[in-house]
């Protein structure tokens, strides 16, 4: 009977995300938007002691957060009376066994990956797991639910949020564990066939490197990028061999913050959340999305700042959505490069998209890389296939000049032929692994 419940729940809520994604116009929006924070924020400051200050207060006086706030402050935040470490026994142990089942009453305990040092510990009820698999469903499935499609989850780690999606005849969704050993998961995708493959894009691509070789056999329809940002190395390699473009999805701890349309444009998911932009460069439309989820209560989501860098379109996407339009997810700020300045007056960011794209314009034969500054004004340089000396000098040239076009001092370059591959961790290919001095810490 509990399934038979869930069920009709879950499609009351992919009905009704459907409908919140007619929204045609801003205004529309905003209002729709203002009505949600009214009924969240009686509900925040009545049963979230952290909260409770700001019951009469607007939304700009609530204050701005990290993920080492939320976490500091994890007892008083969640409305449900969980402790820190009664989640963390809950999570560490499912993460020990890779049973992602148990729940602390009913309520779901997850763990992020941790990328910035810092864990991010989760929780989501009953009612947020089936909107959240609702909500999912409607943006993700233009043909409807009843649809046949079988979907592959690869997945680093599972979740309760992820078995609300099993099930079904026509609709199957199955949650492959990356932890494993990668040929194993390949003969387990061999065997399930999925016409909807969703994963990280390097392990999609350790999949399409399989394809090309011979020892797996997979065709799917649809390839959805998630949990990584999607690199154009990995993009190029992944549909080429698919024969399809890649879709987004953009998710985070923080919850189901946006997807890509059918023109391929990444939109923020207005209608479930409120997004302001804390820019770190307005010229080049960079900005850090500070996020308040308006459904979330067991676990308030409310003006949240992600260390993601965003980069918004500088025209309105054709879809006609009013959703923020996003051109492209470039990574983490914490993996700004940061260099001294070439007047020798404090130091200048380098993005990490802009290396990459240098780096690649030099060398079009690489076919994986990574750069890493590991110490002052120094960049430490791995690719695959290994360059020749005349590539190598192209590579030099091409970052020396990228360091100079940002104003920046000429960074020490070196070269390493090691490149790590690894399903278990994310992969993350600009990485800056010393303070910047400017920012937050890497």
């Amino acid at each position: 009977m509990s399934r038979f419940l869930d069920a009709i729940e879950l499609i009351r809520y992919y009905t009704m995300a459907r409908r919140r994604q007619r929204f045609r116009s801003h205004s529309e929006l905003r209002a729709q938007q203002q009505r949600r924070w009214q009924l969240l924020q009686r509900q925040v400051t009545t049963h979230a002691p952290f909260y409770a200050p700001f019951r009469q207060r607007a939304f700009d006086d609530f204050p701005v957060i990290d993920k080492q706030v939320w976490i500091r402050h994890f007892d008083d935040i969640n409305t449900a009376g969980v402790t820190l470490a009664q989640a963390l026994q809950v999570a560490t142990e499912a993460e020990r066994t890779r049973d992602f089942s148990p729940t602390l009453g009913g309520i779901a305990v997850g763990l992020s990956t941790g990328t910035s040092g810092a864990r991010g510990v989760f929780l989501a009820g009953r009612t947020e797991r089936l909107r959240w698999a609702g909500t999912l469903l409607a943006k993700m499935l233009p043909d409807g639910i009843l649809a046949p499609a079988r979907v592959a989850l690869l997945l680093r780690a599972g979740s309760n949020l992820y078995d609300t999606l099993a099930g079904g005849l026509r609709l199957q969704f199955r949650y492959f564990d990356l932890s494993a050993p990668f040929f194993e998961v390949l003969a387990r995708l061999d065997a399930f066939q999925p016409t909807i493959l969703v994963g990280p894009p390097s392990v999609l691509a350790l999949a399409a490197d399989a394809v090309r070789a011979g020892t797996l056999r997979l065709a799917p329809q649809r390839i959805i990028a998630a949990a990584e940002v999607l690199d154009p190395i990995d993009a190029e390699r992944i549909s080429a061999t698919f024969g399809t473009a890649i879709e987004q999805i953009y998710q985070a701890t923080e919850g189901f913050l946006g997807h890509t349309c059918g023109h391929g444009t990444i939109h923020l998911n207005e209608d479930c959340m409120i997004v302001e932009r804390d820019w770190i460069d307005r010229a080049s439309r960079r900005f850090a999305p500070i996020v308040t989820d308006l459904y979330r209560q067991t676990q308030p989501v409310i003006r949240y700042r992600l260390n993601d860098v965003l980069v918004e379109c500088a025209n309105a996407c054709p879809c006609g959505s009013p959703f923020i339009a996003i051109e492209r997810i470039e990574g983490r700020e914490d993996d700004i490069v940061w260099l001294s300045g070439a007047t020798g007056a404090g130091r200048v960011p380098v993005f990490p998209d802009v290396l990459s794209r240098a780096l690649l314009n030099a060398a079009p034969t690489i076919a994986d890389y990574r750069i890493e500054q590991h110490a002052f004004d120094a960049l430490r340089i791995a690719v695959d296939p290994v360059l020749s000396d005349d590539q190598r000098q192209q590579v030099s040239h091409a970052l020396v000049e990228c360091a100079s076009r940002a104003g920046a001092r000429i960074p020490q370059l070196s070269f390493d032929a090691r490149i790590e591959h690894s399903t278990s961790r994310k992969c993350r290919r600009v990485r800056r692994l010393v303070d910047s001095g400017e920012g937050p810490h890497a």
